[in-house]
């Protein structure tokens, strides 16, 4: 099957990356909250369909190398990590298993249909990523909405999970419906999903009611609301001044967003962790559908928008989707995804580094590496068009950031969380010099795993 899929080209395989969501899962199972809630189970069913789906993507890739029977293959692609991921979950064999082979063969099913709708988008191991996300996304939702306590962030948690599901549900129906594709339709279908976001009766008040008494509760969240509009208005206007210049932008200026986002998640993780966590989801969505408007081509923000790909996309856009702001975006907001109740995690000293795990590996050390050494780079690594300046510039300058995080208070560092520290940053940079995948997706994982496991 492989020979009809189509990967990124003049890129590696990337099987490895398919590891990293079930170790991050992992990970983030030691820091799991007793305040919030049933989660521990979830979090272990969570895990094991993980696992499953890492299994499946490997054996995929073993039977594309290696010649076998078909009945060996069947056991390998589909039985073994259908057996694996229902061994994880501690339920009787009657339901684990059909549980763990119904995971396996959706998982299976999407990642073919990914390559096939995207073609020379991703790699294997990227697609593995994006597609364990997904449905991780799919069955975190089914088990949490109807489980967790009510409290403020849940309420947050339950609008967001059901927002991105219905948004969810809007790209399929693009997808099989070529019909509502149309103009018309195509906004009817996005008003239809503003009102089922916002009077959906998912929390006690509607949706609409209970944000906007959370984000006016606070005179600090506000402050953060206007500087987050800010940063947003300097995003379009940087863009703006790109598409007027009519040139392809420059690696100085795409890690202009790298800085802004940087700007927006420090503050919110240290001051208002909820709102950001909101924000992050908000802000998917609007990638999301501007993106459906670009690839759709509904008029009329398509050429503007189909102008801005052309001028910001790097050497990874090779298909037709604009993979890096999503992975820019994604990146930054994994580990806040990732760990369950974050903001309780956040007001805690030390594990707030854990969170910040993104935003130092891209916000600050891949800007760095990028900026220094197309500047300064002069001894390159053999093997990668990558500098051994911009690799110490990404060391140093996510172990001064840390160093600042610590001299104002705001993480604790104790001698293990810095050993901890350095070797995350140590193989984080190592990682960026040499793989050709998309490194703001792999490089917070690694970080995030490295240091949740000190």
């Amino acid at each position: 099957m492989r020979e009809r899929l189509l990967p990124r080209p003049l890129a590696s395989t990337g099987g490895w990356l398919s590891l990293l969501l079930p170790a991050a899962l992992v990970t983030s199972y030691l820091h799991t909250q007793p305040a919030c809630g049933p989660s521990d189970e979830v979090h272990r069913l969570l895990i094991a369909a993980a696992i499953g789906m890492c299994l499946r993507t490997l054996s995929f890739l073993l039977t594309s190398y290696i010649e076998t029977g078909p009945y060996i293959k069947f056991a390998l692609s589909h039985l073994l990590p259908g057996i694996v991921c229902s061994f994880c979950v501690d339920r009787s064999w009657p339901i684990a298993l059909p549980a763990g082979l119904l995971v396996t063969f959706v998982y299976q099913h999407v990642y073919v249909r990914l390559f096939r709708g995207l073609p020379r988008t991703f790699t294997f191991g990227e697609a593995a990523i994006m597609v364990q996300g997904v449905l991780l996304f799919g069955l975190n939702a089914i088990f949490r909405i109807w489980t967790l306590p009510s409290t403020d962030f849940n309420q947050l948690n339950d609008i967001m999970i059901s927002a991105l599901l219905c948004l969810l549900l809007v790209c399929l129906s693009l997808y099989l419906v070529r019909f509502m594709r149309k103009t018309l339709l195509f906004y009817m279908l996005m008003a239809l999903l503003l009102v089922a976001v916002t009077c959906a009766p998912v929390t006690r008040p509607l949706p609409l009611i209970a944000l906007l008494e959370f984000l006016f509760k606070d005179p600090l969240r506000l402050l953060i609301i206007l500087c987050d509009l800010l940063f947003v208005a300097i995003t379009c206007g940087t863009v703006s001044w790109q598409l007027r210049n009519s040139t392809q932008a420059s690696t100085r200026v795409r890690k202009v967003f790298h800085l802004l986002i940087v700007l927006v998640f420090v503050p919110g993780l240290v001051y208002q962790c909820a709102l950001l966590y909101l924000a992050t989801g908000v802000a998917l969505a609007i990638f999301v559908v501007l993106e459906l408007l670009r690839l759709l081509q509904i008029p009329p923000f398509a050429a503007t928008l189909a102008q801005a790909f052309d001028s910001f996309k790097d050497e990874k856009d090779a298909g037709g989707l604009a993979l890096t702001p999503f992975c820019l975006l994604i990146g930054c907001a994994l580990p806040i995804w990732l760990t369950p109740c974050p903001c309780l995690l956040a007001q805690k000293d030390s594990p707030l580094l854990l969170l910040l795990s993104g935003i130092l590996t891209v916000g600050v050390g891949d800007t760095a590496a990028s900026v220094l050494g197309s500047k300064f780079g002069r001894n390159k690594w053999t093997n990668s068009n990558r500098s051994l300046e911009g690799t110490v510039a990404f060391v140093l300058s996510i172990l001064m950031s840390v160093g600042l995080l610590q001299l104002s208070g705001i993480v604790v560092m104790t001698q293990a969380k810095w050993f901890a520290t350095v070797f995350a940053t140590l193989n984080s940079a190592l990682v960026e010099a040499f793989t050709d995948q998309v490194d703001n997706l792999v490089l917070p994982l690694i970080f995030y795993i490295i240091v949740g496991l000190a």
